[in-house]
C-alpha cells in the first residue's frame, strides 16, 4: 500500500464582495433616511403648495402630494431592501470567516499528516507491510477531508439561498417604481414616473421624443447604436407625449426614412426601431389642425400606387416591420385607424401594379407573415374593432375591388370581421362601404366573357359573404333601393352592377337569409307607415320583397353560368397543353406513320379529356319561381 497524501479539497470563498457590500449598504440606508425625510417634509406645510392660486394651486398641491406618496413607498422599500442587504452582508462576512477557518484547519491538518508520516523509519518497508501508523495518518486525513467538504458545501449552500431570497426583496422593492429588478430598469421607471407625475413627465418624455427623433433622422449613428438609441426608449414608446415628440420631431420624412431602413434590412429583422414606432403610432392621437405635424405623420402616404421603380415597395416591407413590431405581446401596436390607412395603400398599390405591395422586397429572414402587408394591416384593423376605421378603408370602391380579387393568407378570417365592423358602422358611412362591396362584387363577375377577365376570387368573395350579407341587412337601403329601381326598370351602370352582386351575393344562405329577414322587417315597417287606403305603399313594399326572389334565381342561375365558364377554361387550358406535347407527335412523322399517328392522337385526346369538350353539367341550384315568389310574399 502506497501512503499518498490526497489532494486538499478546494475551499472557495462565497461569491461576493464583503467591503463593496458593506458601502452599498451604507448607500442604501442613506438613501432610505433621505426619502423618510423628503415624504416628512412634503407631508407638512409644503403639501399646501403656499403662495399658488386657483387651478395651478390644486395641480401642484396634487402633484406635491404625489411626490410624497412616492417617497414614503420608496423609503419602505428602500428600507427593507437595505435591512435585507444587512442581513445578508453579515452573513456573507460570517462565511468568509468559517472558510478561513476551514483553511487554517486544513493546513494543521496536512501539516498533522507528514508529521505522523515523518515518525515512520523506513517508509518504503512501512508501505509494503501496511504499516497501521501509516495507514492511521492517511484515513484520519480523508475523513477530516471529508467532513471539511460537507461543512463547505452547506456554507455555500445557506449562502446562496440567503443571496436569492435577497434578490427576491431587492425585486420587489423595485416594483413601488415600476421596476422589475433587472438590466434595463430605467425606461420602465421613466415611464411609471412620468404616470404618476405629470406635471414633470409629460415635458420630460416629450424632450426625449423629440431627441430620438433629431437622434434617429439627423445624426450620424451606426444601425447598432441606432437600435440601441430606441431599446432604451422601448419601454415609454407607447407613452402619449413622447409618441407625439417622436413623430412631430420625425416627421413625415423622417418616418419614410425609417421605414425605408427597416425595409432594406439596415436594422434587422426584429428591430427596437420598428417597436418604437409601432408604440407610437399607437399612442400618438392627431389633434390640432389638419397640417399639425402629428397629423400630417398619421395621414400621409407612404405607398404610393403608381410609384413602380421607387421605394414605395421597400417602405411597404418598413410597414410589415412595425405592424409586426406591434403584434409582439406587450408591444404597442398602431391604432386601427392608422393600419387602415395603411392597408387602403397597400391594397391600392396591389391593385395598380397586380403584385402583393411590399412581398417582394421583405427580406427572406423575416417572419413569413411579413410578406403581405396589407394582410397584416387588416389584422390590426380587424382586432381594434372601430367601425369607423374599416367603414372608412371599405368605402373606397377601388379598395372592394382589391379585397376580392386578392388571395388571403388566413382564409379571409380577419378581412371577413373588417367588412362585419364596416357594416355594422350606423350611418352613411357605413351603407356606402357595404354598397361599394356590393358593387364590387357584381361588377367583378359576369355571366358573359372569359373566366380569366373576372376581377373576384370565389374564394375571397365566399369569404366575406356573411358578413357582406349582415351589412346589407343592417343597412337594407342598400338592398330596397336596386330593388325597386329595378321594378320600376331605371337601373343602369352602377346599379346595374349592385343588383348582380345582390343575387351573387345571396348564392351563400346564410348570407341570403340575413338579407331576407331584414327585408321583412322593412316590408311590416312600411305597412305600419300607410295612412288611409292608400295602397300604394304596401304595393311597393310587396314588389321589393318578391323583386328579391327574383334576384336569388338569377344569383343561382349566374353561380351556374360562373361554374360552366370555369370548365370551359379547364378545358380549353388542358386542350392547349395537350397540343402542345402529344398533339404534335403527328406532325413530327412522315408517311402512313404520320397518319396514324394523327388517328390515335386524336383518339388519345379524346379519351384522355384534352380535345377541348366539356360537359355543362345540370343546373342543380335552388329554384325561386312565381308561385314560391308570391306565396313567400304573401305570408
Amino acid at each position: 500500500m502506497n501512503f499518498v497524501v490526497p489532494s486538499p479539497v478546494p475551499l472557495d470563498l462565497p461569491p461576493g464582495n464583503v467591503g463593496a457590500l458593506e458601502e452599498l449598504v451604507q448607500d442604501v440606508g442613506g438613501a432610505a433616511f433621505w426619502l423618510s425625510v423628503l415624504s416628512t417634509a412634503l407631508a407638512g406645510p409644503a403639501a399646501s403648495a403656499p403662495g399658488w392660486l386657483g387651478r395651478d394651486a390644486s395641480a401642484a398641491a396634487a402633484e406635491v402630494a404625489a411626490v410624497a406618496g412616492i417617497a414614503r413607498e420608496c423609503s419602505a422599500a428602500v428600507g427593507a431592501a437595505a435591512h435585507r442587504l444587512r442581513l445578508h452582508h453579515d452573513l456573507l462576512r460570517d462565511a468568509v470567516r468559517q472558510v478561513a477557518a476551514l483553511e487554517a484547519e486544513q493546513q494543521e491538518n496536512f501539516s498533522e499528516v507528514w508529521s505522523r508520516l515523518s515518525c515512520i523509519q523506513d517508509i518504503q518497508a512501512a508501505e509494503l507491510i501496511a504499516d497501521p501508523r501509516g495507514v492511521a495518518a492517511i484515513e484520519d486525513l480523508r475523513a477530516a477531508e471529508a467532513v471539511r467538504r460537507r461543512r463547505h458545501a452547506a456554507l455555500m449552500v445557506e449562502v446562496a439561498d440567503d443571496a436569492a431570497a435577497t434578490a427576491r426583496v431587492l425585486r420587489d422593492s423595485c416594483a413601488v417604481v415600476g421596476g422589475r429588478g433587472a438590466r434595463g430598469d430605467a425606461g420602465r421607471v421613466l415611464a411609471y414616473l412620468a404616470g404618476e407625475l405629470p406635471g414633470w413627465g409629460d415635458a420630460e418624455l416629450h424632450r426625449r421624443g423629440s431627441d430620438l427623433a433629431r437622434a434617429l433622422s439627423h445624426g450620424s449613428w451606426t444601425p447598432e447604436e441606432m437600435e440601441s438609441l430606441a431599446r432604451d426608449a422601448v419601454d415609454y414608446a407607447g407613452a402619449p407625449e413622447f409618441a407625439r415628440g417622436l413623430l412631430s420631431g420625425l416627421g413625415v420624412d423622417g418616418v419614410r426614412g425609417l421605414l425605408r431602413a427597416l425595409g432594406y434590412n439596415t436594422l434587422g429583422g426584429s428591430s427596437d426601431v420598428a417597436t418604437v414606432l409601432a408604440a407610437a403610432f399607437g399612442a400618438a392621437v392627431p389633434n390640432g389642425r389638419a397640417g399639425a405635424p402629428v397629423r400630417k405623420v398619421l395621414t400621409a402616404t407612404y405607398v404610393a400606387p403608381d410609384d413602380r421603380y421607387g421605394d414605395s415597395d421597400v417602405a411597404a416591407a418598413g410597414l410589415a416591420a412595425v405592424l409586426l413590431a406591434g403584434l409582439t405581446p406587450g408591444a404597442g401596436a398602431v391604432r386601427p385607424e392608422t393600419a387602415a390607412q395603411w392597408a387602403r395603400q397597400l391594397l391600392l398599390r396591389e391593385r395598380a401594379q397586380g403584385v402583393v405591395a411590399g412581398g417582394g422586397a421583405v427580406p427572406a429572414d423575416w417572419d413569413p407573415r411579413a410578406l403581405d402587408p396589407a394582410g397584416l394591416a387588416i389584422a390590426v384593423v380587424a382586432a381594434g374593432g372601430e367601425t369607423a376605421s374599416a367603414a372608412e378603408l371599405l368605402v373606397d370602391r377601388a379598395v372592394w375591388d382589391a379585397v376580392l380579387a386578392r388571395f388571403w393568407g388566413d382564409g379571409g378570417e380577419a378581412m371577413s370581421a373588417v367588412v362585419a365592423l364596416a357594416g355594422a358602422e350606423p350611418g352613411p358611412a357605413g351603407a356606402d362601404a357595404v354598397r361599394s362591396g356590393v358593387e364590387a362584387l357584381g361588377a367583378g363577375v359576369s355571366e358573359k366573357g372569359d373566366p380569366e377577365h373576372w376581377t373576384v376570387n370565389k374564394a375571397s368573395a365566399a369569404a366575406v359573404a356573411r358578413s357582406l350579407g349582415e351589412g346589407v341587412a343592417t343597412h337594407v337601403s342598400v338592398a330596397t333601393d336596386v330593388l325597386w329601381g329595378a321594378v320600376e326598370g331605371r337601373l343602369g351602370g352602377v346599379s346595374d352592377d349592385v343588383l348582380r352582386g345582390l343575387g351573387y351575393l345571396t348564392v351563400d344562405r346564410p348570407a341570403a337569409a340575413a338579407v331576407e329577414s331584414a327585408l321583412n322587417e322593412w316590408v311590416r315597417a312600411q305597412r305600419l307607415t300607410v295612412q288611409g287606403n292608400d295602397p300604394g305603399l304596401p304595393a311597393a313594399a310587396l314588389a321589393v320583397s318578391g323583386a328579391y326572389f327574383a334576384v336569388q334565381d338569377y344569383g343561382q342561375r349566374l353561380a351556374h353560368a360562373i361554374r360552366g365558364f370555369e370548365a370551359q377554361d379547364a378545358a380549353e387550358a388542358t386542350e392547349t397543353v395537350w397540343n402542345w406535347t402529344f398533339g404534335l407527335i403527328p406532325e413530327l412523322l412522315r408517311g402512313p406513320w404520320g397518319v396514324a399517328a394523327g388517328v390515335v392522337e386524336g383518339y388519345g385526346a379524346i379519351f384522355a379529356g384534352a380535345d377541348g369538350t366539356w360537359d355543362d353539367a345540370t343546373d342543380r341550384g335552388l329554384r325561386f319561381g312565381r308561385e314560391i315568389a308570391a306565396s313567400e310574399v304573401v305570408a
